[in-house]
């Protein structure tokens, strides 16, 4: 074979491995992608069975009714404020690890 034929046999060659990493890569991430949404989706699923739950709605209105619109919402939004800074704080953490 001549030289040129050479080249271009060992570049296709490299070129078919990078491909073959790179799928590798690709279904690595989709598997973890894979994994997340379907937590999410059974996540999902029960709360529309909790929220769909004529005792979980009398509670909630309970709770309404007993609280006050104000204190539930005071409620809510320190909460809301826990949340985000443990968000924060969790990120962070991964990061430093």
């Amino acid at each position: 074979m001549s030289q040129r034929t050479t080249e271009l046999a060992e570049r296709r060659a490299k070129l078919l491995l990078r491909t073959a990493v790179q799928r590798r890569e690709i279904t690595r991430e989709v598997d973890i992608v894979g994994a997340r949404l379907q937590s999410i989706d059974h996540f999902l699923a029960m709360s529309r069975s909790v929220i769909g739950n004529p005792a979980v709605i009398a509670g909630g209105l309970l709770v309404l009714v007993l609280l006050g619109r104000t204190r539930l919402l005071r409620i809510a939004g320190q909460a809301f404020l826990f949340m985000r800074g443990m968000r924060g704080l969790l990120r962070s953490a991964r990061r430093t690890l």
